[in-house]
């Protein structure tokens, strides 16, 4: 939130009757403490985690105390990872659908082969007490690539087996190919059309090389590429997309709901996918979101950053009770807890907004990042380095501010996607 106000959480009949934008959370290995805190805490803003299939028994506790409280728990089969060489090891392999040593193949999703793999897919996902799945999907290169006729056969599948099984879980198509492809018309349109009647309860839209630090000029562009599917009438969601970028596609109704990893995964690049698998490395660094300015930086960075002077500890340290009740410290210390909590404060506030007056308070939110992020360039005594970054980012939110208003000055006739809904209303009928 970039002033840094205390928001006062409400009861649930005092809050704006507007549907909901939807936001999720994809869970890493080990992110399961932090976030059974938050929800033990008492947070909504999150509509539901993703759950990756070679992590479910590590997370079963999140996922039974996520049930208990109504999110939805969604399945990610791993199916992209598994069909490109560089990502498909022992953990997916030991899947019941994870096949043989080698990566899949075409052949692996080939009529009763691929049947068999939705199948236990599904027979997964009911077991384990998902609420969604994710159909299995795999990145397409073009129109024409092999790959997204099986996709289709297989959502087929999977939504044939949920309705055998009692319908009870939803079906994600999770959409994923490049941004050149996305952003070309004809190719983009060509996709839309082939996937018309594939059978899913909505589309998680993967684009790769798009997301939190994305340009205003191709924000713009996945913005206009995505009103191509508003026609279908069913919720989409930006997945691994976070920042100013992913508020944007919110704000300018590109989409109903976002979804990204826990301080990483916040764009989506399938570049590691790609290459011969690599032994060794480690995890991922937890990184501490710096709301003002638009940041997610490493630990120390942060450290050094919040306690150069007064001014910038005043300005910049979460000083929210409900997220982190010994500011510094636990903005440092949890800094889990603290980067999804305001990210849903955010999107919460987005979504209270009207929709016709919601572009126009997203870009005085734009305009306050670019001007704290000028004022902390400003100070003699934040790190140099630091400083380049900050530069860095100054310069990009001018452009990117620039793009988006010249796009909100064109978009007053745009259609608008249709949000996910919240598990508890999901179950009730009517809208």
């Amino acid at each position: 939130m970039a002033d840094n106000i205390i928001p006062l959480p409400r009861p649930a009949q005092m809050r704006t009757g507007q549907q909901p934008l939807g936001y999720f959370v994809r869970v890493g290995r080990n992110d399961h403490k932090e976030i059974l805190e938050l929800i033990t805490a008492g947070e909504r803003g999150i509509f539901g985690f993703v759950i990756e299939a070679q992590n479910v028994e590590r997370h079963k506790e999140l996922i039974t105390e996520a049930r208990k409280r109504d999110f939805d728990i969604i399945l990610d089969p791993k199916t992209q990872q598994m069909g490109l060489p560089g990502s498909h090891n022992d953990n997916l392999r030991a899947l019941s659908w994870g096949g043989s040593a080698n990566h899949h193949t075409i052949v692996d999703f080939d009529s009763e082969a691929g049947r068999a793999r939705a199948s236990e897919i599904v027979a997964f996902g009911l077991r384990n007490g998902f609420t969604q799945i994710m159909g299995p999907s795999h990145l397409v290169a073009d129109p024409n690539d092999p790959w997204l006729s099986r996709d289709i056969a297989a959502m087929a599948a999977t939504a044939e087996f949920v309705q055998k099984a009692g319908g009870n879980l939803g079906v994600i198509y999770s959409l994923a190919m490049p941004m050149e492809m996305f952003c070309d018309d004809t190719r983009r349109s060509a996709v839309i059309a082939a996937i018309e009647n594939a059978p899913c309860d909505s589309i998680w839209l993967k684009v790769e090389n798009f997301g939190d630090d994305a340009t205003g000029e191709k924000t713009v562009a996945y913005i206009k590429a995505c009103q191509d599917l508003h026609a279908r009438r069913i919720p989409l969601v930006a997945d691994h997309v976070g920042g100013l970028s992913g508020l944007a596609t919110l704000a300018f109704g590109a989409v109903g709901g976002i979804a990204h990893g826990v301080t990483i995964n916040q764009g989506f690049s399938a570049s590691n996918w790609r290459r011969p698998p690599r032994k060794g490395g480690g995890a991922t660094e937890r990184r501490t979101y710096l709301p003002q300015l638009d940041l997610l930086v490493n630990r120390e960075v942060a450290r050094n950053f919040l306690a150069s002077s007064q001014r910038i500890r005043s300005r910049h340290v979460c000083r929210d009770p409900h997220c982190c009740a010994r500011g510094l410290s636990d903005m440092l210390d949890r800094p889990a807890r603290h980067a999804l909590y305001q990210r849903a404060r955010e999107i919460e506030s987005l979504g209270a907004i009207p929709k016709t007056v919601r572009m126009s308070s997203y870009l005085d939110n734009v305009r306050r990042v670019s001007d704290d992020v000028a004022h902390a360039a400003s100070f003699d005594k934040v790190d140099g380095e630091f400083r380049k970054k900050l530069l860095l980012q100054q310069k990009r939110l001018g452009h990117f501010r620039t793009a988006m208003a010249h796009l909100a000055a064109q978009s007053h006739d745009s259609s608008v996607a249709m949000s996910p809904r919240r598990r508890p209303v999901a179950g009730r009928s009517g809208n």
